[in-house]
């Protein structure tokens, strides 16, 4: 959903304000560069330049990390469960 999400603001971000990336964005290069703002592959053909941009870029950065600390913060607590519970633990869930 973030991917979807951002991938439309960048697309309409490049279309109302020419010039805020470095290349005119389509609908692809607009999710490729979500893409590479999700994988944290850094920057190549594709760069923010206006400041409005560069803030876009920087939200969806804060909210994949987000995303991606409660992912794993999720996956851990299974873990954590499933073993407390295979060592005969506190049987009940949380």
């Amino acid at each position: 959903m973030l991917l979807v999400v951002f991938a439309a603001t960048y697309l309409l971000l490049a279309e109302n304000t020419p010039g805020s990336f470095s290349q005119p964005l389509d609908r692809t290069g607009a999710l490729y560069f979500a893409v590479t703002v999700l994988a944290t592959v850094g920057f190549g053909d594709i760069a923010p330049v206006t400041s409005t941009a560069r803030t876009v870029t920087m939200v969806q950065m804060l909210l994949d990390l987000i995303a991606f600390g409660f992912a794993a913060k999720v996956v851990v607590e299974a873990v954590d469960e499933g073993l407390r519970r295979r060592s005969g633990g506190d049987a009940e869930p949380r």
